[in-house]
């Protein structure tokens, strides 16, 4: 594997690359250690690759008036007496001296002798002595021996947000196009260009956002044609897989996900005229629950024309739960969600909000464990590879703390929702000026001049779930500034969890403060996420989850979420890359963010933040039955137990016409799983990534009817083949 430009590695990578058919791993960016330059790399399941850390990055072999001054230093990092110069950069041909500069070197070089040949033989020489090495471990995104840029977590961040948009949504359509295919034996033939057109966005250096402006126009023509296939043919498989039943249905709920899920959903509802006059509840099965009318519209008789609503379904594992509608349904009693004042309770915690700025506090059996979602504006002279700033303070801070002039001017602060949900809704505008702007808090300002920010926030805190959902709506004129979220806490935890590709690692917080003077990057603190960041202490934890924006940093016991940076120049120093404008970088759009706090007791892995980042990120989906149609109460086409057992990937092979599982334990222990199929396997076994069978990787696998039980060790990710 051939990594000469990634920002940095994820700890995970060797088992995925030997779980791809991978021996040797030769990298460029990250590595915390350059001495010794070889080693075995360890995944946090255990899987080891031979690894080699390029010293002098791809091109130690390019410049051959270099190669005296390079031999040396790569000779005294090297862990055995093999050196691998690389001799290519970008498309930069070989060149034709080569063999004569190689002859004349070996003839005046006595000691060591210099052989043109390729990576692999370097590898094959080093794997000799590969028992010597030394085993490193985590992830490989450290700035000391080579830039990993890790601000462009928020470079470009449309790109960052679709690509997690559709990433979720085309795994959902593509594990109920897999279950349909078992129905009636058709897989849709639009998925294999659909995931070409996403994995395209994932692309270097497409997902990091470091090209020039022309270069995503083709990005955006992807993401349109994504758009347009999933909002058209999704609808179509979710009514495919749906089973007839004895009695009528108004609604249907969907879960992609592969455990009971717990979450809210909105359906969009239409009625002939005298269908419907009143909504008053729906049923499932003996369960009767509440609704909220989020709008709806009235035929001239009165009755009901078309309708949103929104409640909170309890649906089973990768299936669905049918509703009927309730005209006039009697509410119960049940547990409630308390308003007094500016305090909303429910069962879980207490939030408070400010009636002068919006901004709210948490507390947790009667503890603050958090305050904040305060919107910071902070300079930015960086460029699309790097944030920079010289005030080393906020341009202005929602709570009036930053430089004088600008100000957040509160425009309107309400509470609406319903008994099932409160929602909080703050409009307040940036001004880049205010006049007078001396003595502010003897005088009120008379003039306000320059809105460079417009925004309306909601927070929704729910009656049955125990999380707080947060949407910024932001239109962002103004240039050159990073705009931030930051909620404060009262931990002084230097450490803290971050979800990465199959599992999870721990980070260290305040690496903004780190002295790093000889380091070829110095941290700027920020770091990426996947869906989820927990930060806890003495039996309390803050999660922080997300959808599309994966920069954050902790600092000072405050935890920040990057919303978008504003640059305008590829490269302000001409280093990482040439000196252009990139307009479209300013980011001069209207955005939508969404991100959620959730409050829980113990650590991470008990209170199962992993799943909750994962219910955020993939909503239930509800839909409304075709007229009078009776389908069953509820089905569950795939369940995986216990629930640290998390599925990736449903999908039919590439091949052959089997199914492919794909699923990893997420909290680092030993887990005997237990998969239920909704049909009897003929066949199962475990296979590699490429799904080819591959002895190294080989497990006992127990085959009793429609369940198939396998024992993983911490951290694994498991893919298997099953033949039906």
């Amino acid at each position: 594997m051939w990594q000469a430009d990634s920002f940095g590695l994820n700890a995970q990578l060797p088992q995925i690359y030997r779980k791809c058919g991978y021996k040797y791993l030769a990298f460029r960016r990250g590595s915390p250690k350059n001495k010794p330059s070889e080693f075995l790399w360890e995944a946090l399941d255990k899987t080891k690759i031979l690894t080699h850390f390029m010293p002098l990055g791809y091109r130690a072999g390019l410049n051959f008036k270099k190669l005296e001054e390079n031999f040396k230093i790569l000779k005294e990092l090297a862990a055995t007496n093999h050196i691998l110069m690389p001799s290519g950069s970008g498309v930069t041909m070989p060149q034709a001296n080569t063999e004569e500069v190689v002859k004349k070197w070996n003839k005046t070089h006595k000691k060591s002798k210099m052989i043109i040949s390729t990576s692999k033989d370097f590898f094959k020489n080093l794997e000799k002595s590969a028992k010597n090495l030394p085993t490193r471990k985590g992830e490989m995104y450290s700035g000391k021996y080579s830039e990993v840029f890790p601000d462009v977590a928020s470079t470009r961040i449309w790109i960052k947000k679709s690509l997690r948009k559709y990433e979720n949504w085309l795994n959902t359509f593509e594990r109920f196009s897999t279950i349909k295919s078992l129905i009636d034996n058709h897989y849709p033939e639009e998925l294999y260009e659909c995931w070409k057109k996403l994995l395209f966005l994932a692309f270097h250096d497409v997902a990091p956002g470091t090209g020039v402006d022309e270069v995503y126009e083709e990005v955006k023509q992807n993401i349109k044609f994504l758009k347009q296939q999933l909002t058209t043919l999704t609808p179509k498989v979710l009514e495919a897989i749906t089973v007839q039943g004895s009695q009528e249905k108004d609604i249907i709920v969907y879960n992609p996900l592969n455990w009971d899920s717990k979450n809210w959903v909105e359906v969009d509802l239409k009625f002939e005229e005298n269908t419907i006059k009143n909504i008053s509840g729906l049923k499932s099965e003996w369960e009767e629950i509440d609704i909220e009318i989020i709008k709806e519209t009235r035929h001239a008789d009165g009755s009901i024309k078309s309708a949103k609503i929104g409640f909170i379904a309890d649906t089973p594992p990768l299936g669905y739960r049918t509703y009927k509608i309730l005209e006039n349904r009697k509410k119960t009693q049940k547990d409630t969600i308390e308003v007094l004042d500016n305090t909303i309770r429910n069962r879980f915690f207490e939030l408070s909000y400010s009636p002068k700025n919006g901004l709210i506090k948490i507390k947790m059996d009667g503890e603050e464990i958090l305050k904040g979602n305060e919107i910071i504006l902070e300079e930015e002279i960086g460029d699309l590879y790097n944030h920079r700033e010289g005030l080393k303070e906020a341009l202005k801070r929602e709570s009036s703390k930053g430089i004088k002039y600008g100000a957040f001017r509160v425009k309107d602060i309400r509470i609406g929702g319903s008994d099932l949900r409160k929602v909080i809704e703050v409009k307040v505008n940036y001004y880049s000026l205010r006049w007078p702007y001396r003595l502010t808090k003897k005088w009120k300002p008379k003039i306000w001049r320059h809105k460079f920010l417009t925004c309306t926030k909601r927070i929704t805190v729910y009656r049955d779930i125990p999380r707080i959902d947060f949407e910024i709506k932001l239109e962002n004129k103004h240039p050159r500034t990073r705009i931030r979220v930051i909620f404060e806490t009262p931990f002084t935890n230097p450490t803290y969890n971050s979800e990465t590709q199959f599992g999870a690692i721990k980070r260290k917080t305040g690496q903004y403060y780190f002295a790093a003077d000889d380091w070829k990057e110095k941290p700027s603190g920020v770091s990426p996420s996947l869906r989820w960041i927990a930060y806890e202490e003495n039996g309390k934890g803050i999660a922080l989850l997300n959808q599309g924006n994966p920069e954050h940093e902790i600092r000072d016991g405050n935890i920040y979420l990057t919303l978008l940076r504003s640059v305008d120049l590829l490269s302000t120093d001409g280093k990482a890359g040439p000196i252009i404008p990139v307009p479209d970088a300013k980011e001069f759009k209207k955005y939508t963010f969404k991100y959620s706090i959730y409050p829980y007791k113990g650590d991470w892995r008990k209170s199962k933040v992993y799943k909750m980042g994962y219910e955020f990120n993939y909503g239930l989906i509800g839909l409304q039955s075709a007229d009078k149609r009776a389908y069953k109460n509820r089905e569950s086409f795939l369940g995986i137990r216990p629930d640290n057992i998390i599925l990736t990937a449903l999908k039919r092979s590439e091949e052959e016409n089997h199914i492919i599982l794909r699923f990893y334990e997420a909290t680092g222990k030993n887990t005997r799983a237990c998969l239920r199929f909704f049909k009897k396997p003929k066949n199962v076994e475990a296979v590699n990534m490429l799904e080819e069978k591959d002895e190294e990787f080989e497990k006992e696998i127990i085959l009793d009817g429609e369940s198939i039980k396998v024992h993983m060790n911490p951290f694994e990710i498991v893919t298997l083949k099953l033949e039906f």
